[in-house]
């Protein structure tokens, strides 16, 4: 009895897991109480001795074990008509989509989460489509709005796959703009949405070996083969599902145009057959750069010329950098390509994935650290600089003749990631260090030359000839580096903490790791080849050196260490080029970015931005009356880099408002009664108030004033400096814009919001680093009119940090995410709260301000600032235009006229 009582259970349990994963892949919400029902009807036919006690015994632990609340983070989505063209219940998936999302848990093991996100997404992007069910005629153009390197290639899979299911006969994806590209995206689609069978040995892989049953996609390209003028001749059955994959090229869309016009004249057919086209980096070719007057540019017209030979077409673009796409003029249209490709009818901003690190994280704009310090970012040292800052053209290879000095620790930090995810037991994984310091290919064939070299003789060096210096440098860093960072990733991810293991271990390692890594340049004049796939059972440790075929698309897996140099004044172009977002579980704490301080600034500014636009996403989502059409969403600005090319910018218009956004000093001058000014400017509100209440959370003291009046504000700004240099944050400016909002009847009352680090704050090692290197960094406490500060506030603590010129010293970051919280109620956002001012008390005696040699004391110090204001929605119908360079930037060709229909 006992081995049947152990048989049944588990047959109990497996009936059960089987019966519930289905159905909730199928998003049923009674999938746990359906699974339990069947699964006990099935065992008590099978054993009737069983007691009800038993089963329900049996049953309460298997719930426990494979039951969990699955939160799906939601999608924001800006359609153009609340009208969706599905009813309720149309969308049902009977072969392709369940084949696909099966694949996904039980071949490629992706949690269950995960599957159900993409699934939402997807059919919130179904719903913006036109239905082949009942639409005779249908033109639908949206937009996805996804991650840098966060699996848009699954969701846009998932797409397809759904569609099929629904009706459409015809998927066109246009993948990229290179051969490699096109091929990795024709590879991926085969597996997932085909299926592949081996024509010799009928082995099945893929999708395929989840089922084979349904009705099989004929593909009209392959791995090898783009579009061919070929295929009219082949004449494919338009009853069943068709797939293309093709380039972004001029000569491939003109021969995928001639072959559709060729179809159409064959059989009307054609031009009747529901077609889907998947524009994977929609914002990369794809945007016409002519000027009005002119015929659009070449891709962006053949691809307008594409979707008007169907007469049931739906166009969705795929993008993680969306500015030019949301520059496109809404009104363009041309005689012969007719409209262009605005995403008139929908937006679709996909969620965050759980586990992905993107510009946030890496550049610390949600501030989970305390002191705002990025926690994976390594500046280059001056060798570094000098030496690419000479190189201008391929003439200049001639300097490259050794290793900068970043470079070689860059090298030992990813040899030192290696081991340690080996000693983590992923010796099995993938393991890349991305080199990106130029973009010509004469640059990258040296680059590589001088590396193995290098990397030869440090191998020589630690195998056969270890020398006292190189073992204690390497140590060094791993000890310095490497475990100070994972103590700091332990203690605030303590579900998934790491052993820190001894050096000698990490050294025996490091010696079995050497023979084990390849050096590659990627690039069109090399032989090098990323292929990860061939060597999946062992995993593969590469060094790969490259360029403009690294910045977008190919992915490097098991990215840990990135040194990056290049230059470039577009927000798109610098996006793409950040390889290091991404997925990097079990070993997140061992990546590194080396690269300029300045590139560092950039990034943060970024990271910045695109919180911003996906914020002004969620915000148009909950207002079902705002359309694309209505509501140009808008970019924040950058004092030299540009949103993207000029010619992508020409519906681009200037303005100034701050409605839903956050400005912050982060420049202070070098001038001393800038400092006296604020400092009077500060104790005199404070004064004028009077009614702080004071609360700590975490290591920081708040000092609390609501409902202030705006007079006091105000007052405050009339006398606040900010830096002269300072474009995006003008003391005068905010003070037009307050004033403005107040006579609208807005902002009339503030919230005040005054930081206090407390003395427990300053108990951190950077602080003891800089008092070992000479600088006196100790409590500071201060009276701030009737506030007694405890401690100032830590910027830029550390010397190397110190960035300034002439006139300006830069701190940065000053705020914390969690600061902007504090004075909110339980469940209470901005958008329903008076603004917010937070005033920054700032530690004097951090290299940049010590610096000055002013007498900085308990009664006298920096002060910075920042605001948090309410969107509010009529501000942004008429915003005031400025200068370029103090800006925000929005598209105006779209209406902005709601006003007038309220």
């Amino acid at each position: 009895m006992i081995i049947t009582l152990e048989t049944a259970k588990n047959e109990l349990e497996e009936n059960f897991v089987e019966t519930y994963k289905m159905l909730r892949l199928l998003n049923n919400e009674d999938a746990a109480d359906i699974a339990m029902a069947a699964a006990k009807t099935k065992i008590k036919k099978k054993y009737p001795d069983l007691t009800e006690d038993k089963l329900e015994e049996w049953l309460l632990e298997i719930y426990d074990t494979h039951v969990q609340e699955i939160i799906i983070k939601p999608t924001s989505v800006i359609r153009a008509t609340k009208d969706s063209a599905w009813e309720d219940g149309e969308l049902r998936f009977s072969y392709y989509w369940y084949r696909y999302s099966k694949y996904l848990e039980e071949i490629k093991h992706w949690p269950i989460d995960t599957i159900r996100s993409i699934d939402t997404t997807t059919n919130e992007i179904l719903k913006s489509i036109g239905n082949p069910n009942k639409q005779k005629e249908f033109d639908y153009r949206g937009l996805v709005l996804g991650y840098v390197q966060s699996g848009k290639t699954a969701n846009f899979t998932g797409l397809i796959n759904k569609a099929y299911d629904v009706g459409y006969k015809l998927v066109i994806v246009l993948a990229g703009m290179h051969n490699d590209l096109r091929s990795q995206t024709q590879l991926r689609l085969d597996k997932e949405v085909i299926g592949v069978i081996d024509k010799v040995t009928k082995e099945v892989s893929g999708v395929a070996s989840i089922s084979t049953k349904g009705e099989l996609v004929q593909t009209w390209t392959d791995v090898e083969n783009d579009i061919s003028i070929n295929a009219i001749d082949q004449r494919h059955n338009l009853n069943v599902p068709n797939l293309m994959v093709v380039k972004k090229n001029k000569d491939v869309l003109e021969t995928l145009n001639k072959v559709i016009e060729a179809c159409c004249d064959l059989s009307v057919a054609y031009r009747d057959v529901p077609v889907l086209i998947i524009d994977d980096e929609a914002d990369q070719a794809s945007i016409n750069t002519a000027e009005s007057n002119e015929e659009p540019k070449t891709i962006n017209r053949l691809i307008r010329r594409l979707l008007n030979q169907f007469s049931r077409k739906s166009y969705v673009g795929y993008t993680a950098t969306p500015f030019a796409n949301l520059l496109i003029d809404s009104r363009a249209t041309d005689e012969e390509a007719q409209e262009d490709l605005y995403p008139k009818d929908f937006i679709v901003a996909l969620p965050k994935p759980d586990g992905y690190c993107g510009p946030e994280e890496y550049f610390n704009v949600t501030g989970y650290e305390e002191d705002d310090k990025p926690r994976y970012i390594r500046h280059l040292n001056q060798d570094d600089l000098d030496l690419f800052n000479k190189i201008k053209n391929k003439e200049h290879a001639e300097l490259i003749n050794y290793v900068p000095y970043s470079m070689k620790q860059a090298i030992q930090s990813f040899v030192i990631a290696t081991a340690v995810r080996n000693l983590r037991n992923q010796e099995k994984e993938h393991n890349s260090m991305l080199i990106h310091a130029s973009h010509l290919t004469d640059i990258q064939l040296e680059l590589k030359k001088v590396v193995e070299a290098y990397f030869e003789e440090f191998s020589n060096t630690i195998l056969y000839a270890s020398t006292d210096e190189t073992i204690n440098r390497l140590k060094e860093l791993y000890i310095k580096d490497f475990v100070k960072v994972q103590k700091l990733f332990n203690d605030t991810n303590t579900e998934h903490c790491h052993p820190i293991f001894e050096w000698v271990d990490v050294y025996t390692e490091i010696k079995k790791v050497l023979g084990k890594i390849d050096i590659l340049a990627i690039n069109g004049e090399s032989k090098d080849i990323l292929d990860y796939d061939s060597r999946k059972e062992n995993g593969w440790n590469v060094i790969a050196i490259g360029g403009n075929k690294l910045s977008r698309g190919l992915t490097l897996d098991g990215l840990t260490t990135s040194y990056y140099y290049r230059g470039t004044s577009m927000y798109d172009s610098l996006l793409q080029m950040g390889r290091w977002f991404g997925f990097r579980n079990g070993y997140m704490d061992l990546c590194r970015i080396y690269t300029s301080p300045q590139i560092a600034l950039n990034f943060e500014h970024l990271a910045e931005v695109m919180v911003e636009v996906r914020k002004e996403f969620e915000w148009l989502a909950k207002h079902a009356n705002l359309t694309p059409y209505d509501y140009a969403v808008s970019v924040l600005g950058h004092d030299y880099m540009d949103i993207t090319s000029p010619a992508k910018m020409k519906t681009a218009e200037f303005l100034h408002y701050l409605g839903g956004k956050k400005p912050q000093t982060r420049l202070f001058s070098k001038d001393l009664d800038f400092y006296k000014t604020n400092m009077a400017a500060t104790t005199k509100l404070i004064e004028s108030i009077r009614n702080f209440t004071s609360c700590t959370v975490g290591d920081t003291k708040y000092h609390v004033a609501k409902n202030i009046s705006v007079q006091n504000v105000l007052q405050f700004l009339k006398t606040y400096k900010t830096d002269p240099n300072a474009t995006r944050v003008v003391s005068s400016k905010i003070f037009d814009y307050i004033q403005k909002q107040m006579s609208r009847g807005h902002y009339l009352n503030f919230n005040i919001v005054v930081i206090d680090a407390t003395k427990k704050s300053l108990n951190r090692s950077e602080v003891s680093k800089a008092n070992a290197s000479g600088r006196n960094i100790k409590d500071f406490s201060l009276n701030l009119g009737d506030i007694q500060i405890e401690n100032a506030v830590l910027r830029r603590i550390n010397p190397e940090e110190n960035h300034t010129n002439g006139h300006s010293i830069d701190l940065g970051a000053i705020t914390s995410g969690k600061h902007f919280l504090v004075d909110l109620e339980t469940q209470q956002t901005r958008d329903n709260a008076n603004p917010l001012l937070i005033i920054y008390p700032l530690h004097p005696q951090i290299p940049a301000f010590d610096e000055l040699g002013y007498d900085f004391n308990e009664n006298f110090i920096p002060i910075g600032i920042a605001f948090d204001f309410p969107k509010v929605y009529k501000e942004n119908l008429k915003g005031e235009i400025v200068e370029a360079r103090q800006r925000y930037v929005k598209n105006k060709t779209v209406l902005d006229e709601k006003e007038d229909k309220e």
